[in-house]
Formats: C-alpha cells, sequence, structure tokens
C-alpha cells in the first residue's frame, strides 16, 4: 500500500546505495583480515559500474517525472590525471550489462542494478609485493572510511525522508 508512495521518494535509491556499501563493507574487511597471506589479491566491488548505474536510474526518473535536472548530466574524473581537481563533462552511458538505456524511463529502479554489481573481483593497489600480491591497510582503511561515509549518508537521508513521510501520515508538523 506504501510502496507505490516510496517509489515516488528517492528511498529505493537510497536503500541501493546502503545495500551497496554494505557488500562492500564485507569485502574490503576480507582484504583487511588477509592482509598478511602470501599471494592474496584483494577484491572490490565494481564501485565506478555502480556510481553508473546510480546516474542512469536518476536520470531515468528525472525523464520519467519530466523533472529539469539539478546538476549538469554528469561530471567525471579526467583519465588523464585521476584527480578530482579537473572535472570534465560526460553524458551518461550504458555500459553495464543488464542495466537499461539511459532514455528507458519504463524501467523500475532494480532494473538499473544489475547482479553484475555484486559480484566482487580482484583490483590492482598501487602497491605491489615480492609475492606479486598488491596489498596495503592504508589504501584498505581509506577505502573502508568512505564506504561507511557513504553508507551513512545514504542510511541518514532515507530516514529524514521516512519522518518526513511519518509526519504527514500521522498529520505532525515537523
Amino acid at each position: 500500500m506504501i510502496d507505490p508512495f516510496l517509489q515516488q521518494t528517492t528511498v529505493p535509491l537510497l536503500e541501493r546505495v546502503a545495500a551497496f556499501g554494505q557488500q562492500r563493507h564485507a569485502v574490503l574487511a576480507g582484504n583487511i583480515a588477509n592482509i598478511d597471506t602470501p599471494d592474496y589479491q584483494p577484491q572490490d566491488l565494481p564501485v565506478q559500474d555502480f556510481e553508473r548505474a546510480l546516474r542512469q536510474a536518476v536520470e531515468a526518473r528525472r525523464q520519467q517525472d519530466g523533472s529539469q535536472p539539478l546538476l549538469p548530466p554528469s561530471l567525471g574524473v579526467s583519465p588523464a590525471n585521476g584527480s578530482l581537481s579537473h572535472l570534465v563533462w560526460q553524458q551518461p552511458t550504458s555500459g553495464i550489462q543488464g542495466a537499461p538505456a539511459v532514455g528507458d524511463t519504463q524501467r523500475r529502479t532494480e532494473d538499473f542494478f544489475p547482479a553484475s554489481l555484486s559480484k566482487a573481483e580482484p583490483v590492482r593497489r598501487n602497491l605491489t609485493f615480492h609475492d606479486g600480491a598488491s596489498r596495503s591497510i592504508e589504501q584498505e582503511s581509506m577505502e573502508m572510511v568512505k564506504n561507511a561515509s557513504m553508507q551513512s549518508f545514504a542510511i541518514e537521508v532515507m530516514r529524514n525522508q521516512l519522518n518526513i513521510l511519518e509526519s504527514v501520515i500521522s498529520e505532525r508538523v515537523v
């Protein structure tokens, strides 16, 4: 009964962000647990693919609602230097296998997040040891902190939206 109302908010997208953060936390914790394991290759979820799917879902929702974008189509990191100080304009692409096209507005939120976004894959970090493994407790800890911040933000925004909805339902003034 309340599901159609929640689908009109950003709650489904925030749920995806929180769930992705939880899955990524488990993968990063495994990396830290195996930091001294010989030949262990750190793993991570495809963060850039998840961000691309999130942008596509937001764009599809914006097109479906007919609302005007609040921000430019999307900002990306320049591949030349990989830093956020040189942002470049990028149009959203449908490079995720199983995800709908950007202009497809008839898909539900979960259609934009294929199962491939939940598969951990080996990653190469900047530091490589003599056994061929690339591991760094500092790098893994930093990734966990960034991931926890993203997840906490999504949960807090979702909590605020649900509190507003509860206030409306109970006819209270916030």
